[in-house]
């Protein structure tokens, strides 16, 4: 062999043609452009839904303490407006606190598609469409309650628009109509044209309350209820394992338990300002709104009867569904301790039951979904808001006969 033989060329680059050295630029270059247009149409959703959601909610909010402050028709017409105005505020914070909380939620969400995705066991899925399918019905039923409400609002407000429209006919030789029609229609609206247009953006308004309400009271149901079925699932797992088998079957209850904890801390922690809140403005709603009742009976305002009432029960139909969700929740996580001393841990070798031992003194302490940390959502608790409702409510009935 020669030297010249020896010495081996030196690797030269794997060089792409021009063409193709374009095209794949080219296409990095369109994958980029496909992924910023992607951001912009989401940031572009975003922003349409802020304004429909400032148009829809905050402007007529703003409209109904306005007519509140001014109080330029009366305290009946004043009351009137609390209602809606406190759950325009109550819709736009359970708008709010999903997006603040929105890392809890998604694991949330994530781990209930997983659950879903990766169990085989027939009876713990049969456990979990029972819990879901509950669910759904409370949903389908809450829309329904949502679509009623929307429409009494509505035939309500027609209703009023033409009262007023035949009521002003009557008056046109009167020398004080435009005094009379500025002090019936509005404080905020002097005209008759901009108060029906109002009209229109509120029965748009009370939709779209009903639907954000409704919806997050849905979605808080539906997760309290999945791990309710999973708390179900993990004591059914509990009474199966075999003793030959235990430290492994041990070990992934533990494992499965402290996931559960930890979904509902996160649930806990995503919910319990948003739940907070509601009880509060329910609370008021319900004394204002009870108060209202009372008068509407006494003078047998009969629109108003049916108003007050329709409010009253759409008010304790939901806060029964948070007390029935925090009540099932804390009965099934205290349920598992049950299941766990049914196990056969007395076969078991003394460092697996020590485990045993463990996961059954947490499976005591209840997990409860409260309001601000602090009230336990349960159905003593609606028990108890009920009692103090109808105390307050017996006093003002009282101080009226009076």
């Amino acid at each position: 062999m020669t030297p010249i033989e020896g010495i081996s060329a030196p690797p030269t680059p794997n060089l792409l043609p021009k063409k193709q050295k374009f095209s794949r630029k080219r296409e990095i270059s369109l994958s980029r452009c496909e992924i910023s247009r992607i951001d912009i149409e989401q940031i572009s959703a975003v922003i349409r839904a802020a304004l429909l959601t400032v148009i829809f909610q905050v402007t007529p909010m703003c409209v109904y303490f306005t007519e509140i402050y001014l109080h330029c028709n009366g305290a009946k017409e004043s009351f009137d407006k609390v209602t809606p105005g406190a759950a325009a505020a109550l819709a736009l914070t359970r708008l709010i606190t999903p997006r603040i909380h929105r890392r809890e939620l998604l694991e949330i969400v994530t781990s209930m598609m997983n659950d879903w995705a990766t169990q085989r066991d027939q009876r713990v899925r049969w456990i979990m469409k029972k819990y879901a399918t509950l669910s759904r019905r409370v949903t389908t039923f809450t829309f329904f309650l949502v679509g009623v409400i929307v429409g009494v609002y509505i035939f309500m407000a027609i209703s009023a628009v033409t009262a007023q429209a035949s009521q002003l006919d009557h008056q046109l030789e009167n020398v004080n109509v435009s005094r009379e029609t500025d002090e019936v229609l509005s404080c905020v609206f002097r005209g008759e044209s901009m108060s029906q247009a109002f009209m229109v953006v509120q029965a748009m308004q009370m939709f779209v309350t009903g639907i954000l309400t409704f919806g997050t009271t849905s979605f808080f149901f539906g997760l309290a209820m999945h791990l309710c079925g999973q708390f179900d699932a993990l004591a059914i797992k509990l009474s199966d394992f075999r003793v030959e088998q235990a430290h492994h079957a041990i070990a992934e209850a533990v494992e499965r338990h402290c996931h559960l904890i930890r979904m509902t801390d996160r649930m806990e922690e995503s919910f319990n300002a948003n739940v907070l809140i509601y009880l509060f403005v329910t609370t008021t709603l319900m004394c204002i709104d009870g108060f209202m009742l009372i008068v509407s009976l006494k003078v047998g305002d009969v629109p108003m009867i049916i108003h007050n009432a329709s409010v009253l029960l759409l008010m304790m139909i939901q806060l029964s569904f948070y007390t029935f969700a925090g009540d099932c929740l804390e009965m099934r996580s205290t349920a598992l301790s049950y299941a766990t001393y049914d196990c056969d841990w007395h076969e078991l070798p003394a460092s697996t039951a020590r485990d045993i031992r463990f996961m059954l003194m947490r499976a005591n302490i209840p997990h409860q979904l409260t309001a601000g940390k602090f009230v336990a959502m349960n159905m003593i608790t609606f028990k108890d808001i009920l009692k103090s409702t109808a105390s307050y409510l017996s006093v003002l009935r009282v101080m009226l006969d009076e």
